[in-house]
């Protein structure tokens, strides 16, 4: 039976993608360190992990990024439960 993942799991995840994601921008020069694309790359890998980590746990819980501010209040993104 697999464990359950903790919080530190988590962030060790967060970690290895961002480290992933540096290496391929040292490799590539796209995007500057330090610029406001970085940010928000970052951004962007922290969510694809925290998804990636709701799916695994057969969970959903909107993140801040999926809040458009639109007056619904509903995020435009589409979930599908097992």
């Amino acid at each position: 039976m697999a464990r359950l993942f903790t919080r530190g799991d988590l962030d060790n995840a967060k970690r290895r993608a961002l480290n992933m994601l540096d290496q391929w921008l040292n490799v590539t020069g796209i995007v500057e360190p330090r610029s406001s694309y970085y940010s928000e790359l970052q951004g962007v890998i922290e969510d694809a992990v925290e998804c990636g980590a709701q799916a695994a746990k057969g969970v959903y819980v909107p993140l801040d990024a999926e809040d458009f501010g639109d007056e619904t209040g509903v995020p435009r993104t589409v979930y599908y439960q097992r």
